[in-house]
């Protein structure tokens, strides 16, 4: 999980997603601390439902689709399956991110 949010918190940031990394950093601080907390955190909508949810983010769309902006996206939906994962271990359910993370599976079998 601590390597997934350093992840995503590295990717968001490089394509100028200072909001959405500044909540993966809040998140990483806390589950330093307490790792129940920091998946109670995640576990909201300003992460995984609606187009401005840290899930909504596509860094292909915003690094305009080049071989590398595709590359990140794939790896931040991997860094969000992961961070999900970890949610769910703990005891967190969201119906949203459910949606979300099942779409993101299929990208990845499909290598979207």
């Amino acid at each position: 999980m601590r390597q997934a949010l350093q992840q995503a918190e590295r990717l968001l940031r490089g394509y100028g997603r200072n909001y959405e990394a500044n909540l993966v950093a809040i998140a990483l601080t806390t589950f330093d601390r307490d790792p129940q907390a920091a998946c109670r955190a995640i576990n909201c909508d300003e992460w995984w439902n609606g187009t401005t949810a840290v899930a909504a983010v596509d860094l292909a769309v915003a690094g305009g689709f080049t071989a590398q902006s595709r590359t990140d996206a794939q790896d931040l939906r991997q860094a969000l399956l992961v961070i999900f994962t970890t949610m769910r271990a703990y005891g967190e359910l969201n119906a949203a991110g459910e949606v979300v993370v099942s779409q993101f599976r299929k990208w990845k079998k499909s290598h979207v």
